[in-house]
């Protein structure tokens, strides 16, 4: 079995990459401000003297009109001597003090393999401990990477043939590496099947469709993926509590982030006066179906749209929903004015000019 390094976002973030900037789903974008994008990673540790390595894997898609160049060196050591003093390779790397200029001199003088153009390559000679890597994108148009894959047998074949024919690096070598390639990402593609079946990773647009086998309606473009995975992963557990005050407030936290509260209207008659019963009708409803949704702070009117219905599908059969939202400020609609003598305050600490004085009947207090 292979060894397999897979470099994602975390360990790109970990080094250095002028030009690009972080976006969604694992991706870097290259910045529409820079013409030159450069990457430099880390050293891939493979914990073995005289490594070999095998085949690397880029997900790099960039415009006809850009220049892709890869940089890859194999070394045995971790630092060189510059100016006389010893400084780790990778450190030298990934630091954005030092010029691009200066990293490709560095490369160039190990020897390092250069192609351009070329997200797929073999890197059979190249032997050592730590493999060196630097990406660079140049030219204007878009450009956007994930991840990088790197193995380091290359193929599954060579060792299934006699001894006179396992010359690495060979013509036969590469030749028996493209059928090794065909088979390493067809395996790959069946590693991955069980992540379609994990609605924590899937890919969002399965998501509806995962819904709709446990019996859950989410419209049609309706909910959005920060709501949409959150609800098929519980939906089990939802439909278990469908019908009853737990599930509502659940799918509160889930569609707005923050607990809400459920008042029914037939609980509230058992601990709350008649009379004082009779003005929280106005607020509450009149009849022993009806369940009231507070929710606190700010919530805008999609979100409410959304929470409205899919409580819908989740409350007891004959039950009406009504939420309110609870703003910490008032607010006044297109219909309202204010008198000449009215005005508007807000409640603060109060503040002296630099003309006015506190005499010694004045006290501040909190």
């Amino acid at each position: 079995m292979a060894d397999i390094y897979t470099i994602r976002k975390n360990r790109i973030q970990s080094g250095c990459f002028p030009g690009f900037v972080p976006a969604e789903n694992e991706f870097f974008r290259a910045s529409p401000h820079e013409a030159e994008h450069y990457v430099y990673l880390k050293a891939v540790d493979s914990g073995v003297i005289d490594a070999e390595w095998g085949r690397l894997r880029t997900d790099l898609r960039y415009s006809e009109d850009m220049i892709f160049y890869l940089r890859a060196v194999a070394l045995n050591e971790d630092s060189f001597y510059r100016r006389g003093e010893p400084v780790r390779i990778q450190d030298f790397l990934c630091d954005p003090k030092e010029s691009p200029a200066v990293k490709r001199e560095f490369f160039d003088r190990v020897g390092a393999l250069r192609t351009v153009n070329r997200t797929d390559i073999l890197l059979y000679g190249l032997r050592g401990r730590y493999l060196y890597l630097m990406l660079e994108v140049d030219g204007e148009g878009s450009c956007a990477f994930s991840t990088i894959t790197i193995d380091r047998q290359g193929d599954n074949f060579m060792n299934t043939f006699p001894g006179v024919y396992q010359e690495r690096n060979s013509f036969f070598h590469r030749y028996m590496s493209v059928f090794s390639s065909m088979y390493n990402d067809f395996e790959g593609k069946i590693d991955s099947l069980p992540q379609l079946l994990d609605p924590g990773k899937c890919p969002a647009a399965l998501l509806p469709m995962y819904a709709s086998w446990l019996g859950l309606d989410v419209g049609d473009d309706f909910l959005d993926e920060t709501v949409l995975r959150p609800l098929v992963k519980e939906a089990y557990t939802l439909n278990r509590m469908k019908g009853t005050k737990a599930a509502l407030e659940r799918i509160g936290e889930i569609v707005l982030g923050q607990k809400v509260q459920v008042l029914e209207r037939n609980v509230m008659a058992d601990y709350i006066e008649p009379e004082q019963m009779r003005e929280f009708e106005k607020l509450y409803g009149d009849s022993a179906y009806d369940v009231t949704v507070l929710v606190k702070g700010s919530a805008t009117q999609l979100e409410i749209s959304r929470l409205l219905f899919l409580m819908e599908q989740f409350k007891p059969v004959r039950a009406r929903l009504h939420i309110i939202r609870m703003e910490k400020s008032g607010t006044l609609d297109h219909y309202s004015y204010l008198d000449m003598n009215a005005g508007i305050s807000d409640r603060g600490p109060g503040s002296l000019d630099e003309k006015k004085t506190l005499d010694g009947a004045v006290r501040l207090s909190e």
